[in-house]
């Protein structure tokens, strides 16, 4: 029988919507060691965007004209976050839909776990966020899970 995204998704996930401000974004988060894919979603719970922890370094870095976003050797220069001025409205200003990015791989809760591994594999992604039919977000299947998985199905676990 071939197991479907939807048998071993991760559910219990923290959500914010498109209005969640930076500073409660950040507060909500500190406790993970690393920053995980933190999704947002609307009020009908339709993942509409992704943030990540370049999502908030992208935040240090000054403001550029878009053509200067094009030439790959700008984008190596060191950020010094230390003098970037930051002042503290913009915890309140910033909101998730302003850091967010709309352009994510999300994978089907029927798609096999196969593909899943696959998907992860091919886009260099520990993990995924999972969407029903209707694109409303369901969790998120890590690479680990999918590998522990395999190994549970061996007997090797």
């Amino acid at each position: 029988m071939i197991e479907k995204v939807g048998d071993i998704v991760n559910k219990k996930v923290i959500t914010v919507q498109r209005f969640t401000s930076l500073s409660k974004i950040l507060k909500t988060f500190r406790r993970f060691h690393a920053l995980p894919l933190i999704p947002v979603i609307d009020e009908n719970n339709i993942l509409i965007g992704i943030i990540s922890l370049e999502n908030l370094i992208d935040i240090f870095k000054p403001a550029e004209p878009e053509i200067l976003k094009t030439i790959p050797f700008l984008d190596e220069r060191p950020i010094e976050i230390s003098r970037v001025e930051l002042s503290p409205e913009m915890g309140q200003l910033i909101v998730a839909e302003d850091i967010m990015v709309t352009k994510f791989l999300a994978i089907n809760e029927d798609a096999s776990i196969e593909e899943a591994f696959r998907l992860m594999r091919l886009h260099k992604r520990d993990q995924l966020p999972v969407i029903d039919k209707e694109k409303k977000f369901v969790g998120f299947i890590g690479l680990f899970d999918v590998i522990l998985r395999i190994f549970k199905d061996k007997g090797i676990i």
